[in-house]
């Protein structure tokens, strides 16, 4: 007789407990179904969002697809400009520079052939050392010149490697994915990205 009242309270404790973690799980249930409720209202919201990054995305392409087309254009142009640069002041810098060269050469000739024996011989020597002072004068001044043009050259050339520059971040940008926020606070509208157009005036 004493196995029965033994029996029973092993039953009712295993009911308990059961009864109680079927309380808990009601209890989480319950939880769950408010947390779903109110994802539910926010669904509209993120809708909205993603929507507005979905734009957002899309103008900024359509922005840099623009500035990649300014970016070839202005590539083409200074392209353009170094090759007429160089047809037109190359040629003539090497010409006179050496014009230049062969009168030194030729009034040097001279005073070799001619000496300093007499007066009328100083005279000319003189006209002729002006002379040479006037074309080194001259050389110098196309030596200048000539340094200027390889400087302007340098410079576009740097100016060429930024161009390319810009291109591979603006296609870096436009290959990156828009950033998932994951706070429920409304969505700030995103500036666009603004470059200084760059451009370059000849010296």
């Amino acid at each position: 007789m004493t196995v029965i009242p033994g029996l029973v309270r092993r039953a009712a404790t295993e009911a308990e407990h059961r009864l109680r973690a079927g309380a808990g799980l009601l209890v989480r249930l319950g939880r769950d179904l408010e947390r779903s409720a109110e994802l539910e209202r926010f669904l509209p919201s993120y809708g909205e969002r993603v929507r507005l990054l979905e734009d957002t995305v899309r103008e900024q392409d359509a922005a840099l697809r623009t500035r990649d087309e300014e970016v070839r254009g202005l590539r083409a142009e200074l392209d353009s400009l170094v090759a007429q640069l160089n047809d037109r002041l190359l040629p003539r810098i090497d010409e006179r520079m050496d014009d230049t060269e062969r009168d030194l050469a030729a009034v040097a000739t001279s005073l070799i052939r001619t000496g300093r024996d007499t007066a009328g011989h100083g005279t000319r020597l003189e006209a002729a050392e002006r002379r040479i002072g006037d074309l080194r004068t001259k050389l110098a001044q196309l030596e200048q010149r000539a340094g200027l043009w390889r400087d302007l050259q340098a410079t576009m050339a740097r100016l060429g490697e930024d161009v390319d520059a810009l291109r591979a971040r603006a296609a870096l940008r436009a290959a990156d994915p828009p950033a998932a926020e994951p706070a429920v606070a409304p969505v700030a509208p995103v500036a666009p990205v603004v470059t200084d157009r760059v451009t370059d005036r000849p010296a």
